[in-house]
């Protein structure tokens, strides 16, 4: 829990560190600060060790997606922008991937100890070739930034006078935070335990459907992307329609319909992962709805929504289910089914919110 609730507060100051210090000192610092987590959590005989550890881990992982957006902003064409963070968010799938059975492997040959030692050894690596590279390319920031009609004098208070006073924020904030929070509620808890304890599915058979959730997710983000940058040039459209078939791709889970054969589990995981993706495309609309000199700032509050969705939905859908009484050695359907109705319900409403969102 440490980890994560570092990670998430830190986003309030990181955004305005990225526009007024800039991406190459905070990818280097926060980074190491990281690893040194990593080492103390690797070496720590104390749960005190171990809990300062995770508070580092949290601190300095919490910068690395902002720190991409933030660049991406600064050192390349706006038409590029939602592509660019499509395909981060593929390889950070690609790497959630690898921290489950991959890591476990290896944590089982080498021990947990030695595992963080080299997680920290090749983070402070990754922090140092980021600050070469950023510094080496430091000309195409400069005139990319001189060509944007920017406010870079703007203080920090009316940083926040500005964002948390559009009403377009907090529509935008409200489909992030309700889009991630059933998502990972999902995907993190509850469609596991369902697909074994009321479909029936093996263990192996359950963890090779919830595989197509990230294979949709690796395919949606770029496709959401592509789509939104050359194909139809739109931000709030294209963000629009994948919210909308991420809400319509849940309906099947809230039990009307009788599904058991694993095939239209896959099929379904598979756009639930794959129009999820899409969800990427918003931050792209928040960042063109304000000046370019607050872009880090602005990034950070919507991803702060979206850490909230997570920490909010996680336990709210685990009371829910918890409410109704076991029967045998697990839950009833109902319990299930409620509790994907109300993610499907909310995605619908915070769809329709956001639908009335200014494109600009």
């Amino acid at each position: 829990g440490a980890f994560f609730y570092s990670f998430a507060l830190f986003q309030i100051p990181m955004g305005p560190m990225l526009d007024r210090i800039g991406p190459r000192f905070v990818v280097t610092f926060f980074p190491l600060i990281g690893a040194l987590g990593a080492f103390l959590f690797a070496s720590g005989d104390s749960f005190t060790i171990a809990l300062l550890g995770r508070i580092l881990i949290g601190l300095g992982m919490a910068s690395t997606l902002m720190v991409a957006m933030k660049v991406f902003t600064v050192r390349f064409h706006p038409e590029k922008f939602a592509t660019l963070i499509g395909i981060l968010y593929a390889v950070g799938t690609l790497g959630n991937i690898f921290a489950a059975s991959p890591l476990a492997y290896f944590t089982s040959t080498i021990g947990w100890r030695m595992t963080f030692i080299l997680a920290g050894i090749i983070t402070t690596s990754l922090a140092l070739l980021a600050f070469w590279v950023l510094g080496s390319e430091k000309g195409k920031e400069e005139s990319l930034v001189s060509s944007h009609p920017s406010k870079p004098e703007i203080g920090i208070l009316q940083m926040l006078r500005l964002i948390l006073g559009s009403f377009a924020f907090w529509q935008i904030g409200a489909i992030t935070f309700f889009r991630y929070g059933t998502f990972i509620g999902l995907q993190g808890l509850w469609l596991g335990p369902y697909l074994m304890d009321i479909k029936g599915y093996s263990p192996v058979q359950t963890g090779n459907l919830l595989t197509f959730l990230a294979i949709g997710m690796i395919l949606g983000g770029p496709v959401g992307g592509r789509l939104s940058d050359q194909t139809f040039r739109s931000r709030k459209g294209v963000a629009l329609w994948g919210f909308s078939l991420y809400s319509l791709s849940l309906f099947p889970l809230i039990g009307v319909l009788k599904i058991q054969n694993p095939f239209w589990f896959s099929l379904i995981f598979f756009f639930i992962g794959f129009f999820s993706g899409f969800g990427m495309v918003v931050y792209s609309h928040a960042k063109e709805l304000f000046p370019i000199a607050i872009s880090g700032t602005v990034m950070t509050w919507v991803n702060f929504f979206t850490m909230a969705g997570a920490a909010v939905f996680m336990p709210v859908l685990g009371k829910i289910i918890e409410s109704f009484p076991h029967i045998g050695h697990s839950y009833p359907a109902q319990a299930y089914h409620l509790s994907f109705l109300i993610c499907f319900l909310s995605m619908a409403a915070s769809v329709i919110f956001y639908a009335f969102s200014k494109k600009k």
